[in-house]
């Protein structure tokens, strides 16, 4: 009896197995008997058989796998978008082969066997067409699609594993914020205080901007921080209080209050609704609100966490009350104040930069085309590294990287654009603001160009594990090191990067401000009073997201030196510099066959650089009489010979003012801070530019920009009035080619060049034909007066009684208007807004050549009338 329980016990166990059995190897068989509708024909498949999952869980795929087809993954839609926990909306037409799928707003029709789709009511070409397939051994036909290009036009992340034969399929979050919707699907991270978890229920963080965004109230005050909380909803402002420190924010700004200070963030807080729980919350920036709160923040990409931990202690040094010998009469010896290394929240992705794969070139060429989707940026390293994912439905062959300049070239083989001969991209990135893509018929290339903000950038070149998604990575400068201390009895500060420093110097007073672009501050957000005779504080804090910025607090007294080698940067302070002779001490022997008149120059302020231009080749001159200097602000002089002319390129370590002389055969050059040189200083700021082309209108058939209007005027015709040699005005320029520069940087420009006046132009719009003439602009906010009493009004109103008269637009009013450009200028500021390109009378105007030159002399003019009847005194 027990011998036969055993024999029916095994019996049912084979039994189980054998019902099992087809259902598990259905999915592991090595191969697929298919009949394909298209093409008509039977086909054994081989190839990889594809598995799916949804937020992690596997999706039933019914023992009807995706197939691999030209490189793309095919999926039966019913199973995977449909029947999954995606569940889309759907119509089908067996007998057309028309399929309708539809979600939130976006619905998709593809058609089996053909490549012409239609998204949103658009045509659009997919790189492969859908299949209808039956799988002879389960008797079932289903209608296969490119489960990638789909997934993705849902706005859901897709991801292949190519040795576990998986595509994962992610839903986006559906959040608003910046009174948007926004279907989310980048980097979802946790948080950890001091090694804990923080509980985050329906709402982690986020990464905006390349900045980790937090929840405010849970992740400071409601965690072991216990940082105090509070949310004005009327002010929209929040504040953070732990011990002696308070943090105020408002939602949208990126201006924070620390401790009545302004701090710049690289990101500005928001009120995120999480629209699936229908929560809102506000959300900062971690790595900001921790630092100040006393805390280290560190970002692990490996687990997509934000590590706080409580920041040590600072070594206080000698506290046993003892005094420090006498140095009396001695000189003084070396010695070094402090020396910031690497913050422990940047040495991970400092090593990453230090040490990637810089090879130039990846894969091999192949026979199958790429088909270029998307270039997207990728979920990041960290906050400073940009990720750019180039995708395609088929591997990429052989590409290539070159940099020449500040454009870095990918060059593809076998590849072509999907939807277009050419597309530019915005991508909102830091290390590159504009990306460029085109096909190249003649071979089957595509040339993707990517123009660095920096042309030190390094960068790195890798494939996804399909090969269908091209990764380059794009690093920027670090700095690794700041020290200051005393040498051979000056004092010193010297900071060193991963690469060559890009330092811009300006002197505010006793202020010295070193601005570093596209360079990360991996010594974190630091501050010290040095206790040095000449160097008393030193604060390093980062602005604009990836811009270090060192400030030096002096005595006031003292000239200084700057040696900038390789990556090490180092100012020496030398002395007194109250008597410093600015004269004519730099001379540049002018060849016998020339006249002085003959020599032009042009001033390059926006790279401190001043170029002397002498008609023919005269290099051999200067290898005889070589231009030396002992001025310590000049950095570099070379000599070049570019379109017939001699060029004399004079490099500084600051921006500076200059004047030129004829002085018996040579000319001499005088250098010093722009208000020592120039007796009135104004800064021309021509709007919108780049990717904002500002008001848009069509005369004659023909589109219009107002941007290219205001440039035109601004810029490139008023030069010849500002740069003429009886000229009074110096003008600085806010912006220089076809650029959007920020608001608040146009602003900030006045002061970084000691300008007295700041006019911005604009062309004005209206919903109506009708209002036409000249309107102008100024914030009454804005305080500034000069030492003789003009202001930001007074400025206003003599445009209006002077411009419109000049150039014949009718006069208008001025307005009190709160303008970034002129609120958060240090100077008097106005906004011109020259006629109305909705009229088409003043449309005319504006287009006109002739106006446009007679425009730019009023400008010029007026201001001649404004400095005369408002003198600086210089």
């Amino acid at each position: 009896m027990y011998r036969k329980c055993n024999n029916l016990k095994l019996l049912l166990i084979l039994a189980v197995v054998l019902v099992c059995l087809p259902v598990t190897s259905a999915l592991a068989a090595t191969k697929l008997n298919l009949y394909y509708y298209g093409p008509n024909k039977n086909v054994t498949y081989t190839g990889q058989q594809v598995k799916y999952t949804y937020n992690g869980s596997a999706i039933n795929m019914r023992s009807t796998p995706g197939i691999i087809f030209d490189g793309t993954s095919l999926a039966p839609f019913n199973d995977v978008f449909v029947k999954s926990a995606i569940k889309m909306d759907y119509k089908y037409d067996d007998t057309k082969g028309k399929l309708t799928l539809s979600q939130n707003g976006t619905t998709l029709v593809l058609t089996a066997g053909s490549k012409k789709a239609t998204l949103n009511g658009k045509s659009v070409t997919l790189s492969l067409a859908p299949m209808k397939v039956k799988y002879k051994d389960q008797k079932v036909t289903k209608l296969l699609v490119p489960a990638r290009y789909v997934a993705e036009t849902f706005g859901y992340k897709y991801d292949w594993n190519s040795a576990a034969s998986t595509a994962s399929i992610t839903s986006p979050m559906h959040l608003y914020y910046n009174n948007k919707n926004v279907s989310y699907n980048g980097t979802v991270g946790k948080v950890t205080v001091d090694g804990k978890s923080v509980n985050l229920g329906t709402m982690p963080s986020i990464v905006i901007d390349n900045t980790a965004m937090l929840r405010a109230y849970q992740v400071f005050s409601a965690s072991s921080i216990k940082a105090g909380y509070s949310y004005n909803s009327s002010t929209k402002v929040v504040t953070l209080k732990l011990n002696d420190t308070v943090v105020k924010l408002t939602l949208g700004s990126k201006t924070a209050n620390v401790n009545g200070k302004s701090r710049t963030m690289d990101t500005a807080p928001l009120l995120v609704e999480n629209k699936d729980s229908k929560v809102s919350y506000v959300m900062v920036p971690g790595s900001f609100i921790a630092s100040y709160l006393g805390y280290d923040y560190a970002w692990n990409s490996s687990t997509k966490t934000s590590v706080i931990t409580l920041r040590a202690p600072e070594d206080e040094g000698n506290q046993n009350g003892e005094d420090g010998p006498e140095l009396g009469g001695d000189p003084v010896p070396d010695s070094i104040a402090f020396n910031w290394g690497i913050s422990s929240d940047f040495t991970e992705e400092y090593n990453k930069a230090n040490s990637h794969n810089t090879a130039s070139e990846i894969s091999e060429d192949i026979d199958t085309s790429s088909n270029i989707t998307s270039i997207k940026m990728d979920s990041p390293f960290s906050s400073n590294i940009e990720v750019y994912a180039i995708n395609s439905y088929a591997p990429f062959s052989k590409s290539t990287v070159k940099i020449n300049g500040q454009t870095l070239n990918l060059h593809i083989n076998n590849s072509y654009l999907a939807d277009g001969d050419s597309k530019e991209y915005s991508l909102g990135g830091k290390l590159t603001d504009h990306i460029t893509a085109a096909t190249n018929y003649a071979d089957t290339s595509t040339d993707i160009d990517f123009d660095l903000m920096d042309p030190n950038t390094s960068y790195e070149l890798s494939l996804s594990d399909d090969s269908c998604t091209l990764y380059l990575t794009l690093y920027p400068n670090y700095i690794s090191n700041i020290e200051a201390g005393t040498q051979a009895g000056n004092d010193y500060v010297k900071i060193t990067g991963l690469k060559e420093l890009n330092v811009d110097l300006t002197e505010n007073g006793s202020s010295i401000s070193l601005e570093i672009p596209n360079t990360v501050n991996s010594v974190g957000e630091q501050y010290l009073n040095t206790a040095l005779n000449t160097l008393q504080s030193v604060t390093s804090t980062t602005t604009d997201g990836n811009t270090t910025k060192i400030i030096l607090e002096t005595s006031g007294s003292a000239n200084y030196e700057v040696t900038n080698t390789g990556n090490t940067y180092l100012l020496t302070f030398t002395g007194d510099s109250s008597n410093q002779d600015l004269d004519y001490a730099l001379k540049i022997k002018i060849p016998d066959e020339v006249f002085y008149s003959e020599i032009t120059n042009e001033d390059l302020y926006y790279q401190n650089q001043i170029v002397l231009r002498i008609p023919g080749d005269y290099r051999d001159i200067y290898n005889t009489y070589p231009i030396n200097s002992s001025n310590s602000v000049i950095s570099d002089i070379s000599v070049d010979y570019k379109n017939d002319m001699t060029e004399i390129v004079i490099s500084t370590t600051k921006l500076q003012g200059y004047k030129l002389k004829d002085m018996d055969g040579y000319v001499g050059v005088a250098l010093g801070n722009p208000r020592d040189i120039y007796k009135n200083i104004v800064v021309l700021d021509a709007g919108h530019g780049g990717t904002d082309p500002g008001a848009i209108r069509k005369l004659n058939g023909v589109t219009i920009n107002e941007k290219d209007l205001n440039f035109k005027i601004m810029y490139q015709l008023t030069q010849k009035y500002f740069n003429a040699e009886d000229s009074e005005i110096k003008a600085y320029y806010s912006r220089y080619n076809n650029t959007k520069v920020d608001l608040y940087d146009r602003a900030a420009f006045a002061k970084k060049v000691g300008a007295d006046l700041f006019i911005s132009l604009h062309m004005n719009a209206n919903n109506s034909s009708s209002p036409k003439g000249t309107e102008i602009y100024y914030t009454g906010s804005n305080k500034a007066t000069t030492e003789n009493g003009l202001n930001s009004k007074i400025l206003a109103t003599m445009f209006l009684n002077s411009l419109p008269a000049k150039v014949g637009t009718d006069k208008r009013y001025i307005s009190d208007q709160s303008l970034a450009v002129c609120r958060a200028n240090t100077v008097p500021a106005i906004l011109i807004e020259l006629g109305f390109m909705s009229n088409t009378s003043d449309l005319t105007k504006l287009t006109d050549p002739d106006f446009q030159e007679a425009s730019a002399q009023a400008i010029y003019d007026t201001l001649c009338d404004v400095f005369s009847a408002y003198p600086t005194g210089r």
